[in-house]
């Protein structure tokens, strides 16, 4: 779920697909907004997505009401099941049919799809990470909180093959996989160092504002041959992080992502 795996794929909008943004000279992000009048915020807009994390101020984020209450969590629903894998031409998208949901505060989100960028979108202290995973959650009033993910190179996640088997197929190619605990303990282990809390937009065109971003401070990883398997198709599937303004950005180190 994410934002150049396209957002909602519901961020994914078909008529993005028709004018062929990407991530070369020619049709990358410094051109997105020219490319089309609706995704002036690309250029324009002052609530942009990616940025750097850094300098953030100490807080404590929203309280969640779910299954486990507690002041400033932020509740993550991983649940196996059926989902379709896509190569969309930019990464490789998960759309989910399994009813996991974002709680934050009294606002629940479902997740629509999660996706893949190498190198990392967001920066540490102006460092990229090797790749990072967005889940793109959307509410009923339809607005939009994606969860992001830092993927560091380290122990292999033994669940990404049925995902990664979509690198070999066609872009646009779509396959049925199960995905389990294998995949998700990992990505989301039942333990947290707080997360980074800031209102950007869609990391890819239109570039919608208004998102409710959530980056954990807990890394996952995946192997350094896992790792290169994406990079040898999708290298530099990243915006480069755009200017905070006067956006502020909070950090809750308490363990405030909790896993059920």
């Amino acid at each position: 779920m994410s934002c150049s795996g396209e957002e909602p794929s519901s961020e994914g909008h078909n008529d993005a697909h028709a004018i062929h943004w990407g991530y070369e000279a020619d049709n990358g992000p410094e051109t997105w907004g020219s490319m089309n009048s609706e995704w002036a915020l690309c250029t324009d807009g002052r609530e942009q997505s990616p940025i750097d994390l850094t300098n953030a101020a100490m807080t404590e984020l929203p309280a969640v009401d779910l299954d486990r209450p507690g002041e400033g969590e932020v509740e993550v629903l991983t649940q196996a099941g059926v989902i379709n894998a896509l190569d969309n031409g930019h990464t490789i998208q998960v759309n989910s049919k399994t009813g996991e949901k974002l709680a934050v505060g009294e606002k629940t989100y479902a997740l629509l799809q999660f996706h893949f960028h190498a190198p990392s979108e967001h920066t540490v202290d102006g460092e990229h990470f090797p790749m990072e995973m967005h889940f793109v959650h959307q509410a009923e009033d339809g607005a939009l909180a994606v969860v992001g993910v830092l993927v560091e190179e380290g122990a292999p996640n033994p669940g990404i093959a049925p995902l990664w088997a979509q690198l070999r197929e066609a872009p646009g190619t779509e396959t049925t996989v199960e995905i389990g605990d294998e995949f998700a303990e990992p990505v989301f282990p039942n333990v947290s160092s707080g997360a980074y809390h800031y209102v950007g937009s869609l990391t890819t065109p239109p570039c919608s504002e208004g998102v409710q971003w959530y980056v954990r401070r807990t890394f996952t990883s995946l192997s350094k041959e896992q790792i290169a398997e994406f990079t040898a198709v999708y290298d530099h599937n990243n915006r480069p992080v755009q200017q905070l303004y006067d956006r502020t950005l909070y950090r809750d180190d308490n363990p405030n992502v909790t896993i059920q």
